[in-house]
């Protein structure tokens, strides 16, 4: 007599593959045993002999087991196998996440992070719970979800690192406490009494560490679904009618069947920005410019790495003392404490939208504003604009984190700019005869005089600017989509230097053709002989009668200069020529040089002072593009209700208002180093200097 059980059947050949072909049974039996000892009792007392034995033990087992064990492991956990109604709505449109992939370890570009469950931090020894008060004292460290459910909001979490200076420690840390998890998102089913009929699936993101141009510790994010529907049980029978993505402050709205909403069966997708992690509907960048729209740019861009997060559903409302979510309760900060926009944020629990999810939406906007890629004006001051925020966020955070540093570089800033304004003769403001010796701070003052004298005429000549440039920025646009062109530009910017030179090139064309036309024409409103007086044929038919010249010039010294720089060795010596090309539209129209000659002539009067004419350009050029983009950001900033296209127009305006001041001063730095090489000629045993003989 033979006691049969579940060891004993193990022990029998080719058991194991019979009890694998049962299923749910053997899972449970080999996991979970004791759950099971009741069930296996009448077995165990069973009595069989031989194959016969065998081939009943296993029908008993069928009958019995199997009920039993799936029935005493409903019964044990008060759950059935059928997902819940809430469990399967949550389920059913769970969004796609698209997270930006990064180039590389701590890559800002890139994201950094993924949504995750709150698991990861609590019960944590190296995370800790801070009180608000002298030194912040530590209140506990490892906390549970039960100890954060019992806190108020003069407590805070606080992670290993500085959010203020975060190098790569959070994403070495998230990489670490997350190894093993998969991304995760929280679903939080609603309603709104004021709006009956209509219910909100909410799913909420937690992201470790915000790096953004406010960084942060933690950072909660959600995108909701709307349904015409009073019950779970109609949700699941209808589609939604709407969703909301939640971008900073504010946030976005489109309908379920809106082209801009992605979709992959019945799941949404969400492109959070980089950093930042505020939701969007497609992969571009984006501006902000407020509160509601973020102060900064967000970047959704591709390539992306796509995420199938599981949804974890909450329980509302919910118990403080809940093993799982009691964190809901949680009314302090998920992360350190910090002044301002650098705090760590409060829980999903604590947001407006938790019970006014119906208000949020029909707050939100309808879209998002784009910034285009291009080299129009606009774009230009818009991409600055960026920077600048980018910037002015980084040094905040160096003030707040070491202000001696701050003012011991802007003491040093400061005694720089007054030794450079010292370091040059600003009066006599001398503008007659146009070819002769002047000092740096002469040129700039004599420009601004001279501009002032003709103002009517330069702002006349300044409004081509406009169309030039725009007409130049299409021009390059339609070509680079050229199929070979375009493979070429594909192949050639897969190096990220040569990437970054081909943007600042092409970008920069349509500037570059408009600021060579208004040089041109403030050379010739000029008077040869250095009279500031208008002559009597318009500037601008000066420039038709010599466009092939000047044509011929420009095409050249673009072309050199760009071979030089794409060629990266050449880098450089397409710099040494960038400079000494700079007087080419004044040697055109002052001397009536074109080609090649125009080149030579230019690099002959620039060479033997490049360090000099180099800095004076770069100062120009510098005033043009901060007085440029400051009044553009501005605008940007006062007239947010205006559309994109409208504030290029205006942002070229701008631009076409400074540009001949910077003009004027070519010319002058062009009679003064045509003075200066005439001087260097005349004097004893030098040689003079010709086109055949100089080169370029």
């Amino acid at each position: 007599m033979a006691t049969l059980s579940v060891r004993t059947f193990k022990s029998i050949d080719g058991a194991d593959d019979v009890l694998s072909r049962v299923g749910p049974a053997h899972s449970i039996l080999r996991r979970v045993p004791e759950r099971f000892a009741a069930a296996r009792r009448p077995v165990a007392a069973l009595s069989v002999r031989g194959r016969s034995g065998f081939v009943f033990g296993l029908a008993l087992i069928a009958v019995v087991v199997i009920p039993n064990a799936t029935a005493s492991a409903d019964d044990s956990t008060g759950r059935t196998q059928q997902p819940s109604p809430e469990q399967q709505l949550v389920d059913r449109h769970a969004p796609i996440v698209m997270v930006k992939a990064q180039s590389g370890p701590c890559d800002t570009s890139g994201e950094a992070f993924e949504p995750a469950s709150v698991d990861i931090v609590l019960d944590n020894p190296q995370v800790f719970v801070r009180q608000l008060g002298t030194q912040n004292p530590v209140l506990k460290n490892a906390p549970s979800a039960t100890d954060l459910g019992e806190l108020g909001a003069a407590f805070y979490l606080d992670y290993p690192g500085n959010a203020l200076d975060p190098g790569c420690v959070y994403e070495e840390d998230f990489e670490r406490y997350s190894a093993g998890s998969t991304p995760t998102v929280y679903a939080h089913i609603v309603t709104e009494q004021e709006y009956p009929g209509q219910l909100v699936v909410q799913y909420w993101f937690w992201w470790y560490f915000n790096d953004w141009n406010n960084t942060h510790e933690s950072d909660w994010e959600m995108i909701q679904i709307v349904f015409d529907a009073s019950t779970v049980e109609e949700a699941l029978t209808e589609p939604p009618v709407a969703t909301g993505f939640a971008q900073h402050e504010g946030g976005e709205r489109a309908d379920w069947n809106s082209e801009k909403l992605e979709r992959d069966g019945d799941r949404p997708v969400v492109y959070p920005s980089a950093g930042s992690h505020a939701s969007y509907y497609s992969s571009a960048h984006f501006l902000g410019r407020g509160a509601a729209e973020g102060f900064g740019c967000d970047s959704t861009e591709g390539p992306s790495n796509t995420l199938r997060p599981d949804a974890v559903l909450l329980p509302d409302p919910f118990d403080a003392t809940d093993e799982e979510f009691g964190w809901l309760a949680f009314a302090g900060h998920w992360g350190e404490r910090h002044d301002g926009a650098f705090n760590g944020p409060t829980g999903p629990a604590d947001k407006d939208q938790w019970t006014k999810p119906i208000s949020f939406q029909n707050d939100l906007r309808d879209s998002s504003v784009t910034i285009p890629g291009g080299g129009t004006f606009g774009d230009s001051a818009i991409n600055e604009f960026c920077s600048a925020v980018g910037w002015g966020s980084g040094l905040l955070v160096t003030v707040k984190s070491s202000p001696t540093r701050v003012v011991v570089a802007l003491i040093i800033l400061l005694a720089l700019i007054r030794l450079l304004v010292r370091s040059t003769t600003w009066r006599p403001h001398v503008d007659l005869p146009l070819r002769r010796t002047r000092a740096a701070g002469q040129i700039l003052r004599g420009a601004a005089i001279i501009y002032r004298r003709l103002a009517r005429t330069f702002l006349m000549i300044g409004l081509v600017y406009v169309p030039v440039g725009v007409v130049a920025a299409a021009a390059v646009h339609l070509v680079g989509r050229i199929g070979p062109v375009d493979a070429l530009l594909d192949l050639a910017t897969r190096n990220s230097v040569v990437g970054g030179v081909f943007a600042a090139v092409l970008g920069g064309l349509g500037n570059l053709l408009g600021f060579v036309v208004v040089s041109a024409a403030v050379a010739a409103t000029l008077d040869r002989t250095g009279s500031s007086q208008v002559g009597r044929t318009h500037p601008y038919g000066l420039v038709a009668a010599r466009w092939r010249d000047l044509a011929s010039a420009i095409l050249r010294a673009t072309a050199i200069v760009i071979v030089l720089l794409v060629s990266i060795v050449g880098i450089p010596w397409g710099v040494r020529q960038l400079v000494r090309y700079q007087l080419i539209p004044q040697v055109v129209m002052l001397e009536g040089l074109g080609g090649s000659a125009a080149l030579r002539r230019s690099s002959d009067l620039i060479r033997r002072r490049w360090w000099h004419t180099a800095a004076l350009f770069t100062v120009l050029n510098l005033v043009t593009l901060i007085v440029g983009i400051v009044t553009a950001m501005l605008l940007l900033i006062g007239l947010s209700s205006l559309p994109l296209w409208s504030f290029n127009v205006m942002a070229a305006l701008v631009f076409g208002l400074i540009v001949p001041y910077t003009a004027v001063a070519y010319a002058l730095i062009y009679g003064d180093r045509v003075a200066h090489l005439e001087a260097f000629v005349a004097e004893p045993g030098q040689p003079a200097l010709t086109d055949s003989t100089s080169g370029a």
